[in-house]
């Protein structure tokens, strides 16, 4: 009797520490997914605001054909704007970039996207 409480008692204590194992775990993985997000998410501002500035003196067919060039979808107009994969495109009456919008919006303002 008394080596089947003992046995029990450390398959608890086991069973226990695992628990614990996972959850240390689990939190540690869920901070480097949070870190690489923000990462990520301030990537994309600086790209976005880089190629804007980069491409002010480049002609619509030029960014269309560099852009089509990295996606196998095809270049379509929406309300305004030139859709290449997941990049929006807002060209001027001169067709140069204006403005560039991920598929996404994050709520700013964006005239690719209607909603705001």
């Amino acid at each position: 009797m008394k080596i089947t409480v003992i046995f029990l008692s450390l398959l608890l204590l086991a069973s226990n520490a695992f628990w614990l194992y996972q959850v240390i775990d689990t939190g540690v993985t869920l901070s480097y997914k949070d870190q690489q997000i923000h990462e990520l998410e301030e990537t994309r501002k600086q790209l976005m605001a880089t190629f804007s500035e980069v491409a002010k003196n480049v002609t619509k067919a030029e960014i269309v054909a560099a852009a089509s060039k990295y996606t196998d979808e095809e270049a379509f107009e929406k309300e305004g704007c030139t859709w290449i994969g997941w990049l929006g495109f807002k060209f001027d009456e001169n067709n140069t970039l204006k403005f560039l919008s991920p598929s996404w919006s994050t709520g700013e303002n964006d005239p690719c996207h209607s909603a705001f």
